[in-house]
């Protein structure tokens, strides 16, 4: 059996779809399984989930919802419900506006940019960068990824790192080409 199948099933147990007879609830938590290049990960919501890759075995997790990629550079998973969004029709944009909005009132000063260049074809994602400068111009800089969802937005591809770290583009290309939003049975 390959290696992707037997992740791929061994997620599919963990998220505990329904079988014959069996009631199970799908755990809070991300779930993460250990590969030879990093990390496969899924995060259920209700009766939907998302399944991603971290990959490089640089990754150490902090806890369920934040991972060390290297120095500098981490990554925070989440799930935003629509009704937090108030926008139906583009939960996508809503949610890159949610998150700008919030950090307007915690910033001297919000920078934020569309990444399409980084999503390819895919409607399902959108990337946007997001430039955050305290009151002595200090800057965080940040790459919201966003996986839409029926009742809302996973968000497991939050990305920070200090001014301008150059490998982070690459990352986030790597882990927008692994992520997938699913609905169980």
């Amino acid at each position: 059996m390959s290696e992707r199948l037997a992740q791929s099933l061994l997620l599919g147990a963990l998220i505990l779809l329904p079988v014959k007879g069996v009631k199970a609830q799908a755990p809070e938590d991300p779930i993460y399984v250990k590969t030879s290049n990093g990390w496969n990960a899924a995060y259920a919501h209700g009766n939907e989930y998302a399944e991603f890759r971290v990959i490089g075995n640089s990754a150490k997790l902090q806890d369920p919802y934040h991972i060390l990629l290297q120095k500098n550079v981490g990554m925070m998973v989440s799930f935003v419900d629509k009704k937090e969004l108030q926008n139906d029709r583009d939960l996508l944009s809503a949610h890159a506006q949610w998150e700008v909005d919030y950090w307007h009132q915690h910033a001297s000063r919000v920078e934020s940019n569309n990444r399409a260049d980084l999503i390819g074809t895919r409607k399902d994602v959108k990337v946007t960068e997001i430039r955050v400068y305290d009151n002595k111009g200090a800057q965080l800089l940040s790459y919201l990824i966003g996986l839409a969802a029926k009742d809302g937005v996973f968000a497991p591809f939050t990305f920070t790192s200090q001014k301008g770290h150059r490998s982070v583009g690459k990352r986030i290309g790597q882990l927008v080409q692994t992520c997938s939003s699913k609905t169980g049975c």
